[in-house]
């Protein structure tokens, strides 16, 4: 994250803007990415915006193909299966590291959270505080090369498939698990927590196979 003393490179403005564009789906798997476009829309020469591109080619958001260029990654089924496996290594570690340092103030923040997700009212509401409580229970970690990884691997899923995933987990199931997992946490358990953690991750891996099955069988209908 930029020093507020300091201001962003061209090359930053760049890669969080075209990050930003693939994670909401407003630039949605397989679309071309028009470097000329995007670097006058914001007020850039086209070099930091190809060096971008790059940075995001080697986090796997797009692809370079010859004679086309750049555009988003598509992901298959078992890309996103994959993706959760990673997640699921790193946030079960980050867990591991976070919960001897918590605090009272952190646990204070998760609950927070998760009342406001009780609350919610759309997908899109849930899904973002979703990513919050997450972050928010493995901060104390103090491993911010870790962190930003997690950051990757669950922007990669997106945020139209992250919404599509908790409709239908349902929200219940969902602030039960994670009331479940910071309960665990405020008690020091870390073995709990970390075993609860892997369910959780393990319960989205279903769900989003459940998702891409009702997909498939919607195009089979059309």
């Amino acid at each position: 994250m930029p020093s507020a003393n300091k201001p962003i490179s061209g090359n930053q403005k760049a890669y969080l803007a075209i990050k930003k564009l693939i994670s909401d789906g407003d630039l949605p798997e397989g679309s071309p990415i028009r470097q000329e476009e995007i670097a006058t829309s914001l007020g850039l020469s086209k070099i930091p915006v190809r060096e971008a591109l790059i940075r995001l080619e080697s986090e796997g958001f797009i692809k370079f193909t010859p004679n086309i260029g750049a555009t988003v990654a598509v992901f298959t089924v078992n890309d996103h299966l994959e993706m959760l496996d990673i997640r699921l290594a790193l946030e079960c570690k980050a867990l591991e590291l976070a919960i001897p340092n918590i605090i009272s103030k952190d646990i204070e923040n998760a609950q927070q959270i998760l009342n406001q997700y009780s609350q919610a009212k759309t997908e899109q509401e849930r899904s973002d505080l979703n990513m919050q409580f997450h972050h928010c229970i493995y901060a104390p970690s103090m491993r911010p090369r870790l962190l930003q990884m997690i950051s990757s691997a669950q922007n990669q899923m997106g945020k139209v498939l992250r919404q599509r995933v908790s409709q239908v987990a349902g929200y219940k199931r969902s602030h039960e698990q994670h009331q479940e997992i910071l309960d665990a946490c405020a008690n020091a358990d870390t073995n709990k927590a970390v075993k609860l953690l892997k369910k959780h991750i393990e319960q989205t891996q279903k769900e989003v196979l459940a998702y891409f099955r009702h997909i498939d069988q919607l195009s089979k209908r059309s």
